[in-house]
């Protein structure tokens, strides 16, 4: 129960209440439906272990109590309640996933259901953007401005509802529901393959494409480099990047707007308004939400933004979350990867696109643009439909001694999902570097599918280089921290 309620869940964020009505916010159809998710959870909360020894739950956890920490500090107490409000809906999706994702069957339906959401989304606001439905909710009206501040024109990008309302949040989510989508792809089913997943990609890149979005199409272009970097090398792969952007700023996808430093000047303003923020209040922040409260644009950098507002405290639980979910993907994909994180502290292979060859595993490949050299294990959803925790049983031990005549082993989790899921981590963390969302529901989702992979491939038993991750979030944010302080005293 508490699984189909998580999908319900999922269905009425992306959707969004909004499109019913704007006096359906006030109804708080979201909220009334967490608790009842939160209710139907509960047998599974007892039941699956794994979310109890997740580094990313505590990480969490650690996250929420920092927001509410920085109002506390301040004084702002009304204010605790209020973060609480707005910060725990995003959450909740990914407490829900990892909560209720206790199979790999499990993992697939809430994946493609959540791909299937965000296309009939793009439907829709396709809908809206050449047939006028629904009004102006999918339309957004930009402005052009010139040299001198003047209007030079006007374009028209594509959007969502609700916290989907802006163009750039829309693409992010779509961005992110591109590799995914390849969750669907099945060997040897041409036609198939056609109407599920490959007609669905190119509504995904033209809808993208209708967003305008500079930060998008700086993901796309990442989404493209790690995914030929394996087959085409580094070099190869970057030169294509590059000449994939000029590409699509010639076909006009940013709809005329620039994305050169000059254009970047209000960016590179707030960051520096972010660091002054910083530095008069380093460890609790100066208070969720409240950047725009002390300078009139927002951060547009969500590091930047949660560096304001909380801190060092709030910073550095929010890049542990990403940090220890490439990690943790990185180790699936990599079987030598454990290894190397050992060695370098789990920094340098931290977004190490590259993949070793398996010990003692041979699996034929898959041929899915993003396979990574396994295929899905299509007949063992018998075996998938048990938790983790029900392989230490009898039959499991007479698994294992077939194990011993028979050495090669099959994975849980196939590695073309698991490399799904890390380019998918991508391009939220590549768009995420344009735009303030560090508190929204797009970044919990996949973090949400990313942990339940993790957690379906290691089980409840496994502990993971934990400890390494401390380093590697420390350094990755000092690094941050110090880029963006050049980037902004290179404006100045």
């Amino acid at each position: 129960m508490g699984f189909a309620f998580t999908i319900l869940y999922i269905v009425v964020t992306i959707f969004s209440p909004e499109q019913f009505g704007k006096e359906w916010a006030n109804y708080h159809a979201l909220m009334y439906l967490a608790g009842i998710t939160a209710l139907a959870s509960l047998p599974s909360m007892a039941n699956y272990e794994y979310w109890k020894a997740s580094v990313q739950t505590f990480l969490l956890i650690g996250f929420i109590i920092a927001i509410a920490m920085s109002q506390v500090v301040h004084g702002y107490l009304g204010g605790v309640i209020e973060g609480l409000r707005i910060f725990l809906p995003s959450a909740a999706v990914f407490f829900f996933i990892i909560v209720n994702v206790t199979t790999v069957r499990r993992l697939k339906i809430v994946t493609l259901a959540t791909v299937a959401c965000c296309l009939a989304l793009a439907v829709e606001a396709l809908c809206g953007f050449y047939g006028g439905f629904n009004g102006e909710m999918f339309v957004m009206r930009n402005n052009i401005y010139g040299p001198q501040d003047n209007v030079i024109g006007q374009i028209m990008r594509i959007r969502g509802a609700g916290f989907l309302s802006d163009p750039n949040d829309f693409a992010q989510i779509l961005l992110i529901m591109l590799p995914l989508s390849f969750l669907a792809w099945r060997r040897g089913r041409t036609v198939t393959n056609f109407f599920v997943v490959l007609l669905p990609t190119a509504l995904i890149l033209w809808t993208v494409y209708l967003t305008h979005s500079r930060g998008a199409l700086v993901a796309l272009a990442a989404i493209a480099l790690m995914t030929a970097r394996k087959k085409l090398g580094t070099t190869t792969s970057a030169i294509l990047a590059g000449v994939f952007i000029l590409g699509m700023l010639a076909l006009d996808f940013t709809g005329g707007r620039g994305i050169s430093a000059a254009d970047g000047a209000d960016r590179l303003e707030a960051w520096a308004n972010g660091l002054e923020m910083f530095k008069s209040a380093p460890l609790f922040g100066v208070g969720f939400n409240n950047f725009t409260d002390l300078y009139e644009i927002t951060a547009h950098n969500s590091f930047v933004l949660c560096l304001a507002e909380l801190g060092l405290l709030g910073s550095t639980l929010w890049i542990g979350l990403l940090v220890t979910t490439t990690i943790g993907l990185n180790r699936i994909i990599g079987g030598k990867s454990r290894i190397l994180a050992r060695k370098l502290y789990g920094f340098f292979p931290l977004f190490e696109m590259s993949t070793f060859s398996d010990v003692g595993v041979n699996v034929p490949e898959m041929s899915s643009p993003f396979s990574d050299g396994t295929m899905a294990l299509e007949n063992a959803y018998a075996h998938d439909m048990l938790p983790p925790l029900a392989e230490g049983n009898a039959d499991g031990a007479a698994f294992e001694t077939n194990m011993e005549a028979e050495p090669v082993p099959l994975p849980l989790i196939p590695r073309s999902w698991v490399v799904a899921m890390r380019l998918g981590l991508i391009a939220f963390m590549m768009t995420a570097w344009f735009l303030s969302r560090s508190y929204t529901t797009t970044m919990y989702l996949v973090l949400g599918l990313a942990t339940a992979t993790i957690a379906l491939h290691e089980g409840p038993g496994k502990q993971s280089d934990r400890g390494h991750w401390v380093f590697s979030t420390v350094t990755v944010e000092f690094v941050m921290i110090f880029l963006i302080y050049c980037l902004v005293r290179f404006r100045h």
